[in-house]
């Protein structure tokens, strides 16, 4: 188990990614994109993503920046500053599409009343592709988890 798995609550590990990628990597594959009706993906504004600080993990909730974003200023200046042209990449877990990259960018839609979200849905075959080591690759996403 990967030391991200490590330190997820209880209710992620189920369907959560067991395996951690490179950013990079992920946006560089040719994968078709389609269009969602955000309502499908509002699930993730209710799990504990996002860390609240520096070296905190997993104990924030992205509707908790939604309804007071003055009070979660890294997350909030994060969907305010990300660019919602790109798709959001999602693949299929145990029961449901996740979203692997674009949790800010899915907040950022929120945040502007749109209902339609541009995303990428990602073959669990091409994760080969993009897996990584996260301490050896370390890389900045486009808006981060």
């Amino acid at each position: 188990m990967n030391m991200k798995m490590k330190l997820l609550p209880p209710e992620m590990r189920d369907w959560y990614f067991p395996f951690d990628w490179c950013p990079e990597r992920l946006w560089a594959l040719d994968v078709p994109t389609e269009v969602r009706d955000i309502s499908e993906l509002r699930w993730h504004f209710d799990v504990p993503i996002w860390g609240s600080a520096k070296g905190k993990h997993f104990d924030l909730c992205p509707s908790e920046v939604l309804h007071n974003p003055s009070r979660f200023p890294q997350h909030d200046d994060k969907i305010e500053a990300c660019d919602i042209s790109f798709p959001i990449d999602m693949m299929f877990t145990i029961d449901r599409f996740a979203i692997i990259d674009g949790i800010h960018r899915l907040a950022k839609h929120e945040k502007l009343g749109l209902t339609e979200v541009k995303v990428r849905i990602v073959p669990r075959e091409l994760i080969p592709l993009f897996e990584s080591n996260w301490r050896e690759e370390p890389a900045i996403a486009r808006d981060g988890l």
